[in-house]
């Protein structure tokens, strides 16, 4: 049972030490089941250790379980992190670590995701720190959405630029009283593509430090280097001659994941993906086909979601022809992003249904595709906003074929220097936006200074009894 001690007296007013570090709070860290989400965290932390390497770094995250904050931890063995919620009932922060931490902290940043996933954290910072900055960093927003939970018929989507141009007729009033009033009070407003940040332009946001800035894991650099080694070693998978492909469904069934029981919106999903999951798989299995037989070299069917690794086994692997299979290696079990990262650095291309293996890849320097599918939000128009080009592919195109993925797989076989250029012309695009975004960042710094020569304010901490 947590019981919330309120501790009424006001803030007590101290003397701050001279030099006293910079102390930076990161919200992030949204779930262990996607190692996209997991990615997003170490992707901008080590942007700020970079470029704040003086100062004090505290995540404030929602989970870190499956083996991601020992991770964390081997990367960044300076990071402090800040478990523990806001109290719903009484407003204030459940653990002594988060009370601190928000005391402590000069300036929140809300790290990459769907959304302003912490709104109601952003909102308790304001009132807990009276009125302390806060930003919010390489989010999107999608303005057409699936619809509520309780809708049965989702919304499928579409491509973006269908969905762009609905985005476009949406009146500048479309936006929620209280996201437009989270964002106008940002210190800073970065969107990780510009269909969001072209809406929230039109919505004619009072929000001057409002800019794109790529998704936070773009800036990932762990690695587990031995774990991948053993495994390809293991499985005759040698540097550069195999392909990574990662399976996706429509809809993630996240009342699968988490065992929960469906909505009517998680049942709709169901049967879209359903609906679709033959034709989009046969599209990889097309691609694999091709690529084994074209080129006798290798592939990695792997996941980015815990439930892909079963969607890769019985929908890819075991149903390819019998030639094709035993060049195919199925990777059986979840895995976290530093062995993901340094499996992809020794992969030839990844090839990938979802959005943050090809993130990771570039990262790393190797060439991805992009397939995307109508469902996946409008954050796919940050493919085009980072220069993928023909990488991409929207799988509702008539001319979206397995063959024709095939066809632009074996152009980056047949000239890989190019390939490998094109891969550091975008990371170049990405460093240049991501350069732009930090010295934002600092404008914001002079504010947050005051803090330490004013009080802060004393919190109150849950116990547990």
């Amino acid at each position: 049972m947590i019981a919330a001690i309120a501790d009424m007296s006001p803030p007590i007013t101290t003397a701050a030490p001279a030099q006293r570090p910079l102390h930076l709070l990161l919200r992030s860290s949204w779930q262990t089941v996607n190692i996209g989400d997991i990615g997003h965290s170490p992707g901008v932390l080590t942007l700020l250790e970079k470029n704040f390497p003086d100062a004090i770094i505290t995540l404030w995250p929602d989970l870190l379980d499956r083996g991601v904050r020992p991770m964390l931890q081997r990367r960044f063995p300076r990071l402090h992190i800040a478990d523990g919620i806001i109290d719903p009932a009484t407003g204030l922060p459940t653990t002594p670590a988060l009370a601190n931490a928000i005391a402590e902290a000069d300036l929140l940043i809300h790290g990459s995701g769907p959304g302003i996933v912490a709104l109601p954290h952003l909102e308790a910072w304001t009132r807990l720190t009276h009125g302390k900055p806060y930003g919010i960093y390489a989010i999107t927003i999608d303005p057409l959405g699936a619809g509520p939970a309780h809708q049965a018929i989702p919304n499928e989507g579409d491509t973006i630029a269908r969905q762009r141009a609905l985005v476009a007729q949406l009146p500048p009033t479309h936006l929620a009283a209280r996201e437009r009033r989270v964002l106008e009070s940002a210190s800073f407003v970065f969107c990780r593509d510009t269909l969001t940040l072209d809406y929230l332009r039109a919505q004619n946001l009072r929000q001057p430090r409002l800019d794109f800035a790529p998704d936070g894991a773009f800036a990932i650099d762990l690695r587990d280097d031995t774990a991948a080694a053993t495994f390809l070693r293991n499985h005759d998978l040698h540097d550069r001659e195999f392909i990574c492909v990662i399976p996706r469904l429509r809809f993630t069934p996240y009342h699968e994941t988490h065992d929960t029981r469906p909505t009517p919106r998680d049942e709709g999903r169901a049967l879209v993906s359903a609906r679709h999951r033959e034709a989009d798989m046969e599209k990889l299995r097309a691609l694999i086909t091709r690529w084994v037989r074209a080129t006798g070299l290798r592939v990695l069917v792997c996941s980015e979601m815990t439930y892909q690794v079963e969607l890769g086994r019985d929908l890819i692997r075991q149903n390819l022809p019998e030639d094709v299979r035993d060049k195919v290696v199925w990777r059986p079990g979840y895995w976290l992003p530093d062995e993901a990262c340094s499996t992809y650095a020794r992969a030839h291309t990844v090839v990938s249904l979802d959005n943050h293996s090809p993130i990771f890849a570039l990262a790393v320097g190797t060439p991805t595709i992009f397939v995307r599918q109508p469902s996946d939000t409008t954050k796919g128009q940050m493919w085009t906003d980072v220069g993928l080009g023909d990488w991409y592919f929207e799988i509702t195109d008539t001319a979206t074929t397995g063959h024709a993925i095939a066809d632009r797989l074996l152009a980056i076989h047949h000239d890989r220097p190019a390939a490998l250029a094109r891969v550091k012309t975008i990371m170049s695009h990405v460093r240049t936006a991501q350069a732009r975004s930090i010295a934002t960042i600092k404008q914001t710094l002079p504010v947050s200074e005051k803090f330490e020569r004013v009080q802060k304010p004393r919190l109150c901490a849950a116990t547990t009894t």
